[in-house]
């Protein structure tokens, strides 16, 4: 599996690639066009990416805008299997999280500040991960 984290915010790269490094093969952008840079360059090796975590809010183009580009280069290659989609975001309004599922076609949208158990439990959902034994 290979994940690509978008966000503009270090150590939100940090944290999550700290915690599904176990689990995939994780590249990091963190602007809109690193991350379209980076998904075409998977599509082009015939390496594309299980899922994307995108930020909203980013300099430049917003996590919905590079969503639409990455959506419009997977239609163009038909893959297989789409991409998984996870927003990340501290908006939680629901103007934000509507167009995030109904634009941008997520399958989940996970508000800050992150949490490892909503993380795993959702990737789990999603079936990207067996179901976390988490340590009490």
């Amino acid at each position: 599996m290979r994940f690509l984290i978008v966000d503009d915010d270090e150590s939100i790269i940090l944290f999550l690639r700290t915690f599904l490094s176990a689990y995939a093969e994780c590249l990091t952008a963190g602007d809109g066009l690193e991350a379209m840079a980076a998904f075409e360059a998977a599509l082009e090796e015939e390496k594309p990416f299980t899922a994307v975590f995108m930020d909203i809010l980013m300099p430049g183009m917003d996590g919905n805008e590079v969503v639409q580009a990455l959506r419009r280069m997977e239609d163009a290659a038909n893959p297989r299997q789409r991409f998984k989609l996870i927003m990340i975001s501290v908006l939680t309004d629901t103007k934000n999280v509507s167009e995030s599922f109904f634009h941008g076609r997520a399958d989940a949208y996970l508000p800050k500040p992150l949490r490892r158990e909503v993380l795993l439990s959702e990737l789990a959902k999603l079936g990207l991960i067996d179901a976390p034994v988490l340590p009490h």
